[in-house]
C-alpha cells in the first residue's frame, strides 16, 4: 500500500493563510523601485497612518506618479507591513 505524502502542486498542506500573507508581504517589499536617480523625480511628503499613530515621511517620486502609488511606496520604504497600515495622504506642497 502506497502512503499519500502531503505535498500538493501549490506546497505544503500544512502552510496556513498567515504563512503565505507574510510570504506576500516580504515579497512586495522587493519590488520597491528606486527613482531617486531619476532627474525628473520629484520629492513628497506623504502622510501614513498606522496602527501605532502617524508618521510623515518625504519621498522621491516620478511627477507622473498618483497619490495611490506614493502612499504605497511611502508605506513600503517606511517598512510598514500591510496589517499595520491604516490609509495614507500626499500632503500639499
Amino acid at each position: 500500500m502506497m502512503t499519500q505524502t502531503k505535498e500538493t502542486p501549490s506546497g505544503p498542506t500544512e502552510e496556513n493563510a498567515s504563512d503565505r500573507k507574510k510570504r506576500a508581504e516580504q515579497a512586495a517589499t522587493f519590488s520597491v523601485p528606486d527613482v531617486r536617480r531619476r532627474p525628473d523625480a520629484v520629492v513628497r511628503a506623504v502622510e501614513l497612518r498606522t496602527t501605532h499613530g502617524m508618521r510623515t515621511v518625504e519621498i522621491p517620486v516620478s511627477p507622473l506618479a498618483t497619490d495611490t502609488a506614493a502612499v504605497d511606496l511611502a508605506r513600503r520604504r517606511a517598512g510598514i507591513p500591510p496589517r499595520e497600515f491604516r490609509t495614507g495622504e500626499v500632503l500639499p506642497a
